[in-house]
């Protein structure tokens, strides 16, 4: 089964597929190929957390349920596990490939999981407390992941809802704001200069993680630290998660003009999807900062930046 990422404007021209806007054309022949493929097992899509946020924040009643179950059909209520999540175990792997053992054997496509709210980190069932947990796993066997997707955009509290997104757009401001420090300090800094800045300032910010799961593993972070400055170096690109938001926020950063919260987002979904799809569908600049990195040859994954490119697959 193939594993596709699509950004929120792919999703967006699809639901205007399904809700009838569009009714010729390569998408419009498109979509219900898509739609079979999924039922078939041959492909799903699944939603990152971003995805999840930007329909969310959509007011209009009408334009978010479209999109909601236009998502729906298509990743069947599957997401990209939680960040949190994810660099646990990466992290855990790449310590022991360090020390010579061999990492626990993931199931495949163990990055995916069924019910949005494991795009989350608290109740995603890698991390979610055993309460947490317990109620998750009660949902997911209760309700199909798709139905439930679908149930929390179209009758979720409205007042609540908004008072959410607005949350969520304050502390993109703020990511924006700190970003836009960042840019500022570093300016006359080479981009590799700039990717090592990121790199070391990725390292502080989860030495807690690095320090609790080494010590799980029996080891000391002077065990760690004492295999050498290059091993701790190899150590943050054989950690997926981290490594490509090192390389989309090192481009991000030294692009020209001013940033957005959409390219805040973009980061975020690249970050989520490039490890763990067979290919990603985005725009055009986040895709180029993906290529120029060659994430795409690191990761096995087709770039893309039009839907179009799919026309040619799922062909019964």
């Amino acid at each position: 089964m193939e594993i596709i990422f699509l950004d929120q404007n792919k999703w967006i021209e699809l639901a205007q597929v399904h809700s009838g806007r569009i009714k010729g054309g390569p998408i419009a022949q498109l979509f219900p190929r898509l739609v079979a493929a999924v039922r078939e097992g041959r492909v799903l899509f699944p939603l990152s957390v971003a995805n999840i946020m930007e329909t969310a924040k959509r007011n209009d009643d009408v334009s978010r349920r479209l999109i909601a179950e236009t998502q729906a059909m298509l990743s069947l209520g599957y997401v990209h596990r939680s960040r949190a999540a994810r660099i646990e175990v990466e992290l855990r792997a790449a310590i022991q490939r360090r020390f010579g053992i061999e990492p626990e054997r993931m199931p495949t496509h163990w990055a995916i999981a069924p019910g949005f709210m494991q795009a989350f980190e608290p109740m995603d069932e890698l991390m979610a407390s055993p309460g947490e947990l317990a109620r998750v796993r009660r949902m997911t066997s209760l309700v199909d992941p798709a139905a439930l997707y679908l149930n929390y955009m179209v009758t979720q509290d409205d007042t609540r809802r908004r008072e959410a997104n607005a949350k969520l757009s304050e502390g993109l401001s703020a990511l924006v704001a700190q970003i836009e420090g960042r840019r500022a300090r570093f300016a006359s800094e080479s981009l590799d200069m700039r990717r090592r800045i990121y790199a070391a300032q990725s390292w502080v910010d989860h030495l807690d993680v690095l320090n609790r799961i080494v010590a799980a593993l029996g080891y000391s972070f002077d065990d760690l630290s004492a295999l050498g400055d290059s091993t701790m170096r190899a150590l943050l690109e054989d950690v997926p998660t981290m490594n490509v938001e090192v390389e989309m926020a090192t481009r991000l950063e030294a692009k020209t003009g001013t940033l957005s919260a959409n390219d805040v987002l973009d980061m975020q979904s690249f970050y989520t999807a490039i490890p763990y799809s067979d290919r990603v569908i985005a725009e055009k600049a986040a895709i180029s900062h993906a290529q120029q990195a060659k994430l795409d040859s690191k990761y096995g994954v087709i770039l893309s930046r039009s839907l179009e490119d799919l026309s040619g697959h799922y062909v019964s």
